[in-house]
C-alpha cells in the first residue's frame, strides 16, 4: 500500500510538471504566432491602447463633449481600457480554446484546464506591455502615480482569478453549445459599454439616467476598473467606493466566479471528448 500510494503521488507530481511545461509552451507559442512576421512585434501591445486612447479622446471629449475635471480624460480612459483588456482578451481567447485543442486532446492525455488557463496568462503578460503605454500617458501629462500603485499586483491577481472563472465557464459551455461563441462577442460589447471605460458617471446624471449607476454596482468589472484608477492616480471619483471596499468587492466577485467556473469545468470535462 505505501508503495502504491507513493506511485500515485509520483504520477500526480509528474502530471503537474507536464501540465506546467505544456502551459509554458502554449504561452510561448501564442507570442510567436501573435507577432509572427510583424515588424513592430510586441510593441503593438503598447501601441494598441495608445491608438485606441487617442481615437476615443477625440470622439468622446470633442464630439460627445464629456466633461471630466478630476484629472486628464486621456488618463481616465487608458486606465479603464487597459485593465478591461485583461478580462476581454483572456475570455475571448479561452472561449474556443478546448475546441481548438481538439487534435491534441484526442491524441494524448492532457489536463484540459491548461488551455483556457494559458489564454488568461497570455492576456496578463500582454497587460505588462500595455503598462508601458500607461506610463507614457502619465509622463506626458506630468502626473506621478500614487503610492497606492503598489497594490496593483494584488488587483491583477484578483482579476486573474475572476477572469479564469469566466474563462473556465465559457470554454466548457462552448464545447456543448457552439452558440456561446457567437453570443459571447455580443455580450462582451455590451459589457464593455456598460462599464465606465470612456464615459464618466456625470454623463449619466446630466442626461437624467443616473438610475443606471445602481445597476452598475453589480458589474464586477466596474469595481476592478474603479480600484485600478484609484491605485494609479490616488484620486477617487465622487461615485467611487473607498479602495478597501473596492478590493473587498473584487475579492468576493473573484472567489465566487472562480468557484462556479472551476466546478462547471470539472463537471463537464469528461464529456469534452464526445463533442469536440
Amino acid at each position: 500500500m505505501p508503495q502504491e500510494a507513493k506511485a500515485a503521488r509520483s504520477s500526480r507530481t509528474g502530471g503537474n510538471k507536464n501540465s506546467l511545461y505544456l502551459l509554458y509552451n502554449l504561452v510561448s507559442k501564442e507570442f510567436k504566432l501573435r507577432y509572427r512576421r510583424s515588424v513592430l512585434g510586441v510593441v503593438w501591445s503598447m501601441l494598441n491602447p495608445l491608438l485606441m486612447m487617442v481615437v476615443m479622446v477625440l470622439i468622446f471629449s470633442n464630439i460627445f463633449r464629456f466633461q471630466f475635471d478630476m484629472y486628464p480624460f486621456a488618463i481616465y480612459l487608458i486606465l479603464g481600457q487597459t485593465i478591461f483588456a485583461i478580462f476581454q482578451d483572456g475570455t475571448n481567447g479561452a472561449l474556443a480554446s478546448i475546441i481548438e485543442a481538439a487534435p491534441l486532446i484526442k491524441k494524448i492525455h492532457v489536463s484540459k484546464i491548461v488551455f483556457p488557463t494559458e489564454k488568461v496568462i497570455f492576456a496578463i503578460v500582454n497587460f505588462g506591455f500595455s503598462l508601458i503605454a500607461v506610463v507614457i500617458v502619465l509622463v506626458f501629462f506630468g502626473m506621478l502615480p500614487s503610492w497606492k500603485v503598489v497594490l496593483v499586483p494584488v488587483l491583477i491577481a484578483l482579476l486573474a482569478v475572476f477572469t479564469l472563472g469566466v474563462a473556465y465557464l465559457v470554454s466548457a459551455l462552448s464545447v456543448f453549445f457552439r452558440d456561446v461563441i457567437h453570443l459571447w462577442g455580443v455580450l462582451m460589447t455590451v459589457w464593455f459599454y456598460f462599464t465606465p471605460i470612456f464615459w464618466p458617471y456625470d454623463a449619466l446624471a446630466n442626461n437624467g439616467i443616473a438610475w443606471v449607476y445602481t445597476l452598475i454596482q453589480f458589474n464586477p468589472m466596474y469595481h476592478f476598473v474603479s480600484a485600478f484608477r484609484q491605485m494609479v492616480t490616488g484620486i477617487p471619483l465622487p461615485t467611487d467606493a473607498g479602495l478597501l471596499v473596492e478590493l473587498g468587492l473584487c475579492t468576493v466577485f473573484a472567489v465566487i466566479t472562480f468557484a462556479v467556473g472551476l466546478f462547471t469545468f470539472k463537471k463537464l470535462e469528461k464529456k469534452f471528448i464526445l463533442y469536440i
